[in-house]
């Protein structure tokens, strides 16, 4: 291998490490973390408010202007702040007309939590299938996984031998419901401190979402035949208290459902929220038992909205577009792209190019200028080096100041 190319392969690399490293160190000095405000709908003001803990005095303050004090704040948010009014006596005994209780207000509350980086992860392929009607009260762990590929097969986990009368129990109803192997992905919720389990919502490979349980040792698998209505991109499993639903659907078309079961079937009811993209936005729903405050995070900001509990619809909606971040302001006049290994929306590691704007393009012209009229050299070699820096700006400037080349202005020393 010649000099020259060895040369060129040293300053390529060096100028990709000088592209990730640069930008990190800027990202590190000057980073402000951006906050959002928390903001609930108020079901006596009818009203989203903005609720500042760190404001002792007035840490309510309506959209409109108006403030209220912390003794006003819990008796404004009395869905929010139920168990406070409670050890009060303060608790009201309606609101809009509903009897208010307790263990009503439990039931009915939930939060739920999406964060794309669940679509970006490594997924083991080993699951765990709970008894959905125990025996005793509460989940008991199995001592077996099962995985669903080509396949499904029961592993037990002492020995690690495929239970071959349990798998073929599985299969013969997979089978016969129609299920079309290989499996696209399966979802449930594997955590064992919940009320109940429901099992896995799988996708088959003709893009039909089953649902798939063990009741009393016995294989339950159903087709929701959700995909009458939509295209399934994801699924996440939720065992709300009042077995209202199954979980939060989400479709191809940036829609979001949750998955009802009523009359034998399972019904898709759509959340009215603006398209919803699962694999960079990150979705947020506070429930209770009149309204649902539901805020999605983007690259351009926070959008909150307030849906009636009962039927889904919107009731009221609020901005709250992303706080400047200086790094990201110094980035656009300094580097004209940037590398990252890591990613807010993947667990994967693998190198990323970022594209920052043209403004980093002037100080590349500039760089590129200083560089021919101070830095000796011949004719050559002052076009080459500028050329080089106009192209990859300050990565490159620095790719060339760790190279004897152009310290030196000699290549073969």
């Amino acid at each position: 291998m010649k000099k020259t190319t060895i040369h060129v392969l040293l300053l390529l690399f060096i100028t990709g490490i000088a592209a990730w490293a640069l930008p990190a160190l800027s990202r590190e000095a000057t980073h402000l973390p951006g906050r959002y405000p928390f903001i609930y709908y108020s079901s006596l003001l009818k009203e989203l408010c903005i609720i500042d803990y760190g404001d002792e005095e007035t840490p309510l303050t309506t959209l409109s202007g108006q403030k209220y004090t912390e003794a006003e704040c819990d008796s404004l948010l009395p869905l929010l702040n139920f168990r406070q009014l409670m050890s009060d006596g303060k608790l009201p005994d309606t609101i809009d007309g509903i009897e208010i209780t307790p263990p009503l207000l439990r039931s009915k509350s939930m939060i739920f939590r999406y964060n794309p980086i669940a679509m970006r992860s490594p997924r083991l392929g080993l699951h765990i299938l709970y008894e959905s009607m125990p025996r005793r009260v509460g989940i008991e762990m199995p001592g077996d996984l099962f995985r669903l590929e080509k396949r499904i097969e029961f592993i037990h986990c002492e020995t690690n031998r495929i239970d071959h009368e349990k798998s073929a129990r599985f299969q013969h109803a997979l089978d016969r419901r129609g299920y079309r192997f290989p499996a696209r992905w399966s979802s449930g919720n594997p955590n064992p401190r919940k009320a109940y389990d429901e099992g896995y919502f799988s996708l088959d490979h003709a893009g039909h979402l089953f649902h798939i349980k063990m009741v009393n040792g016995r294989p339950y698998v159903r087709d929701t035949r959700v995909h009458e209505h939509l295209d399934p991109l994801a699924f996440s499993m939720l065992e709300v208290s009042d077995k209202r639903f199954y979980g939060f659907l989400f479709g191809k078309a940036g829609d979001v459902y949750i998955l009802e079961a009523r009359d034998g079937r399972y019904h898709p009811v759509p959340l009215d929220l603006p398209p919803f993209d699962a694999l960079r936005d990150q979705l947020v729903i506070m429930g209770n038992l009149l309204y649902w405050n539901v805020s999605v995070t983007t690259p351009a900001g926070r959008s909150y909205y307030a849906l009636r509990t009962s039927t889904l619809e919107r009731v009221a909606e609020h901005h709250v577009t992303r706080p400047p971040d200086p790094s990201e302001r110094l980035a656009a006049w300094i580097f004209p792209f940037h590398l990252t290994f890591v990613s807010p929306d993947s667990a994967y590691l693998y190198p990323r190019l970022h594209i920052n704007g043209p403004y980093a393009w002037l100080t590349n012209i500039l760089l590129a200028a200083l560089v021919a009229i101070f830095v000796p050299g011949t004719r050559r070699q002052r076009v080459f080096h500028s050329s080089y820096i106009l192209i990859m700006g300050i990565a490159g400037f620095f790719a060339l100041l760790a190279l004897p080349y152009f310290i030196t202005n000699n290549p073969r020393k």
